[in-house]
């Protein structure tokens, strides 16, 4: 067992000496760091745009900070983030119910390596990364810091409280990678949901976060995405399901920024209450998300 492995993730997010910066003292968090990007990092920002931070983790988590970045790097003047919120899942003392979600699968050095890549995507992104509790009034002055028009949540493990789900005015809004419209997959494990009813095809939501788990009203949805093998089978293996339902992510990803900042540039407050993300995604694309599990 490796002794210290937060100490292993701030070497490796130190290393070549790139100039970026580790806050400890987070004032009432008990755990986590504030890692923030090098100059070199943040010199393509133009702090234009609509302001988004990103409250993710995992791969899920980490393909939608890749697309916005990407996107923000086409458009630097019409998105602009400015943080991302992550799971600590190397820090004994982070309470992001570990042992209940995906990060169970994992062994130490896989869970190293996987907080990492998330943390690097954001900073490389230009912004900083926070690993702490959010419920704390260090965090609460962080975000007000920040202040975010939108707040985008994709596989974290802390409860979401009222006076983060109040403060960005265009809406906070959750992927989560099952068919709730359906009624199935709500909670921290919706691909065990997948195995336990024998499912054929399941969906990535996408819906506006309440203090209620997964249950606030609904966005929209991706197209089917088949869950099977090619000969019908079922697999029983939670990481092989994940690497499928990741696949709408990014697409979804896009299209709800796209959307997001032509309301904030024709002047519109509020959040957005509908949104067919189906009707977007290529005939290719859906045949592409119904093919069998490879």
């Amino acid at each position: 067992m490796i002794e210290n492995p937060e100490e292993i993730v701030d070497q490796n997010l130190l290393t070549d000496e790139r100039g970026r910066r580790i806050q400890t003292d987070l004032g009432d968090s008990t755990w986590g760091q504030l890692i923030f990007p090098s100059l070199v990092e943040r010199q393509a920002k133009t702090n234009d745009g609509l302001r988004v931070v990103i409250f993710g983790s995992y791969l899920l988590g980490y393909l939608l900070t890749e697309t916005l970045h990407e996107f923000e790097r086409q458009h630097p003047s019409r998105l602009n983030m400015v943080g991302l919120v992550t799971d600590d899942p190397a820090s004994p003392a982070a309470k992001i119910s570990v042992k209940r979600r995906i990060w169970r699968k994992y062994d130490q050095q896989e869970t190293i390596h996987l907080e990492t890549a998330m943390i690097e995507t954001g900073l490389k992104s230009g912004v900083p990364v926070y690993t702490g509790a959010v419920k704390t009034e260090y965090f609460r002055a962080l975000l007000t810091t920040w202040n975010p028009d939108v707040i985008l949540v994709c596989v974290f493990g802390q409860i979401i409280d009222e006076p983060i789900i109040n403060y960005p005015n265009l809406g906070i809004y959750n992927f989560h990678p099952a068919d709730l419209l359906a009624g199935h997959g709500a909670g921290p494990q919706p691909y065990q949901d997948l195995i336990d009813r024998q499912a054929n095809t399941s969906k990535v939501t996408i819906h506006q976060l309440t203090t209620d788990l997964d249950s606030g009203p609904i966005l929209g949805q991706s197209p089917p995405v088949n869950v099977r093998f090619a000969d019908g089978i079922m697999t029983d293996n939670v990481l092989v399901l994940d690497d499928k339902m990741l696949q709408p992510i990014d697409v979804m990803g896009a299209l709800l920024i796209k959307t997001l900042i032509l309301h904030q540039e024709a002047g519109m407050k509020g959040a957005i209450h509908k949104l067919d993300f189906a009707r977007h995604f290529k005939p290719e694309i859906r045949e592409w998300l119904m093919k069998p599990i490879a």
